[in-house]
């Protein structure tokens, strides 16, 4: 998220904003803003500190994939249910605090919530793809994060009538920063570029 989307974005910002000064901080974790005096973040996920506002930008789909070559090696799942244990390697990213080790699948029954297994975890997105894309398992990601991948079928999606809920990609912030000018400018301009190329990429443009 941070890479594709946000950090490309700033320079253009610049551009159109020269006397702003942007200072970029990039992670996967759920970082203290508040306490790391951040002005804004952008955030894939449930937003729980309710000490912060946020602001909705879409929401996105989100796949499971695999490679082709670890799907021949250990067959390919049909059912959720498969995923329990150790049948199938469920890489995940996994921080303090995260929920990712529980997927959370849209079934006929319902959404539920199935406790996976995996051999290893990261707290770096895309190290979690490089492992799938090496063969090493079944990874959960937003579409948009992994839709190239799918097009040069270098990761195929499985499980496509149980997939995982939605994720909300949204901008969260101190209750008074958004009376900053300088704070709405850049979420406002970081909100339509980030809807503008997820669905680009989604086009395969």
């Amino acid at each position: 998220l941070g890479r594709r989307l946000v950090a490309s974005g700033i320079p253009d910002f610049h551009d159109k904003y020269p006397d702003i000064e942007v200072r970029l901080r990039l992670s996967d974790h759920n970082v203290d803003i508040m306490k790391e005096g951040i002005d804004v973040a952008f955030r894939l996920g449930i937003i729980e500190d309710s000490s912060l506002r946020m602001r909705g930008i879409m929401d996105c789909e989100r796949v499971l994939v695999a490679a082709p070559k670890y799907l021949e090696a250990r067959g390919e799942p049909v059912e959720p249910q498969e995923l329990i244990g150790k049948k199938h390697d469920c890489l995940m990213l996994r921080y303090a605090g995260t929920r990712e080790y529980v997927w959370t699948l849209q079934t006929p029954n319902g959404v539920q919530k199935f406790e996976v297994h995996g051999p290893y975890d990261t707290d770096d997105g895309d190290v979690l793809t490089g492992w799938a894309l090496s063969g090493r398992g079944i990874i959960n990601k937003p579409r948009f994060e992994v839709e190239p991948f799918i097009r040069d079928q270098r990761l195929k999606v499985i499980l496509a009538k149980t997939p995982p809920t939605p994720v909300q990609l949204a901008a969260v912030y101190p209750h008074k920063k958004l009376q900053d000018p300088k704070v709405r400018l850049l979420l406002d301009f970081m909100a339509d570029r980030c809807q503008r190329l997820i669905k680009d990429i989604l086009a395969g443009k």
